[in-house]
């Protein structure tokens, strides 16, 4: 053991004293790829990692800065997205290990623990910063720099902290994180690097390969149903990888597997991984995971960065005239309405802008209950909420959602005029930031006594490109709706992009209007909340 820490003194310090957040001891059984790092770490520059959740890298990083400053007598920064977020990370990662673990107590200086924000250890010191605090960069140097969840930091500040390892000499830099969009963050950092990808070694001929999703695991049946390309661990079972040579199922295991550099000739260390190369990650529950999230894009965008550790690129990140195009397979536009339609269900969303934009749809559901068709009875605009009034009428509609803003009280006086008479229901709709994955679709909230469904702006227009984006479409235009004024450029102004504020994906219309998009919008609200309880006021 001597020697080894000699050699690799990080390695040797995991082995040796280091006790994982739960109090255990390190083990490299179910995450192999990390001795090389645990080895090289530090006696190299620095590396930019590009991670799925839960991989063991920010254990192997706290451990690194343990090291440098507590045996090598560095000044070493870990740097996370906010002061708060590294208020926690201290508190509940780093000071229960300098309380626990012996060799790291006989380095903490007697009777001072120091802060949240700087600690001196051994002959070294440890400093602890969040990126959307300026002044933490400007007043320090360091000679190893830390910075964990890449994406989520200030872009700005991380440049000024860069300049802290100028004077150093002997200056380290690692940057890890889960990617958020194809060269943008941390995914553009991996790609100027070498490159290096886990190869796990097939147990039946040989080939090293790195795992891909749909080249290992996963194909769609002829019926469009995902499925493992483990045909005998089809319905049951611990599902294997298929090796991309031989066409057949191998173990994943330690023995044979090594990092391989995609692009040798770089000179700046990258590193991709995934939960696929976790030895105790069971296939099966992702591929339960991945069949949830067809048809949802935000969910796909979290399996990717959490799961796969890769950006997410959508097939599509607006809709477009080729979209709109395909699903313009209705009949012509409705402009009557009628008795007929009151056995069916119809629903219809309204935005409020200068004119009132409407769209009228009759719903079909499956089976189960869980997938909706809207089809197009009639697309236009009025002047009036008493128009709108005679609209609903007229089509027989069971739910209406209605653009709460910013005629807030003639939208509250045409859900009151629709409640006495009994015409239908009409919920105002207004906008809230939600949690990606939540137990309701696009974060739905309801009041029930004021009549308001409060969704997330993002997920919503999300959902209703995946509507269109499906084959077949969950939403079908009439074949005329063409020619209604506005319509296809309101429905193709606005785009998905990501925020100049944080990770978070918006939709962004710039300076067109988007009016009919909306519409639609609130449309897709109409059905779920008839889908989810039925009408209030019976069929």
């Amino acid at each position: 053991m001597d020697a080894l820490s000699a050699e690799f003194p990080l390695l040797g310090i995991a082995l040796r004293h280091h006790r994982n957040t739960r109090g255990h001891p390190m083990s490299f059984a179910t995450r192999p790829y990390l001795v090389e790092l645990y080895c090289d770490a530090p006696h190299i520059d620095g590396f930019d990692a590009m991670k799925a959740v839960q991989v063991g890298w920010s254990e192997l990083l706290v451990q690194l800065i343990l090291e440098r400053a507590g045996w090598g007598g560095r000044i070493a920064a870990y740097v996370l997205p906010s002061y708060q977020l590294r208020d926690r990370f201290v508190k509940n990662r780093v000071n229960p290990l300098l309380d626990r673990v012996a060799a790291y107590q006989q380095k903490v200086p007697a009777h001072d623990p120091g802060s949240l924000k700087i600690k001196r250890f051994g002959n070294g010191s440890l400093l602890f910063l969040g990126s959307n605090t300026v002044n933490d960069f400007v007043e320090f140097s360091a000679d190893v720099l830390v910075v964990d969840e890449f994406d989520r930091c200030v872009a700005e500040h991380l440049a000024l902290a860069r300049d802290r390892l100028r004077e150093s000499p002997y200056p380290q830099l690692f940057r890890i994180g889960n990617p958020t969009m194809p060269g943008v963050g941390i995914a553009a950092l991996f790609d100027h690097s070498d490159g290096r990808r886990w190869h796990h070694k097939c147990t039946r001929c040989g080939e090293r390969q790195p795992l891909e999703w749909a080249t290992n695991i996963v194909e769609r049946d002829t019926s469009g149903r995902w499925v493992p390309l483990d045909k005998k661990r089809i319905e049951a079972g611990n599902i294997r990888p298929i090796c991309r040579r031989c066409k057949k199922p191998f173990d994943r295991v330690a023995d044979g597997a090594e990092w391989v550099a995609e692009r040798p000739s770089q000179t700046r260390r990258g590193y991709q991984i995934s939960r696929l190369d976790v030895l105790s990650q069971e296939l099966r529950p992702l591929l339960h995971e991945w069949s949830e999230a067809q048809g949802d894009a935000s969910k796909l965008e979290a399996f990717y960065r959490s799961v796969l550790g890769r950006p997410y690129e959508p097939k599509g990140m607006a809709i477009d005239r080729e979209i709109l195009a395909n699903c313009t397979i209705g009949d012509p536009l409705d402009e009557g309405g009628g008795a007929r339609l009151r056995d069916q269900t119809v629903v219809v969303g309204v935005d409020v802008g200068r004119l009132l934009h409407i769209n009228v749809s009759c719903v079909e559901y499956d089976e189960e209950r869980e997938q909706s068709v809207r089809t197009c009875l009639w697309v236009g605009t009025v002047q009036t909420f008493d128009q709108v009034y005679d609209i609903l009428v007229r089509y027989c509609a069971r739910v209406c959602v209605i653009d709460s803003r910013p005629e807030v009280r003639k939208a509250q006086e045409l859900r009151d005029k629709c409640i006495s008479s009994g015409v239908c229901e009409v919920w105002l709709a207004q906008f809230t930031r939600a949690d990606k994955i939540g137990r309701m679709a696009y974060g739905m909230t309801l009041d029930y006594r004021r009549r308001v469904v409060s969704v997330d702006r993002t997920q919503l227009l999300d959902a209703t490109l995946d509507d269109l984006q499906v084959d077949p479409p969950r939403k079908k235009f009439s074949e005329d709706v063409w020619r209604v004024k506005g319509w296809a450029d309101q429905m193709v102004a606005p785009k998905r992009r990501k925020s100049a504020n944080s990770d978070r994906f918006i939709w962004d219309e710039g300076n067109a209007e988007d009016h009919f998009r909306f519409a639609d919008a609130y449309e897709r609200v109409a059905a779920d909340l008839h889908n989810r309880s039925g009408s209030y006021l019976g069929a």
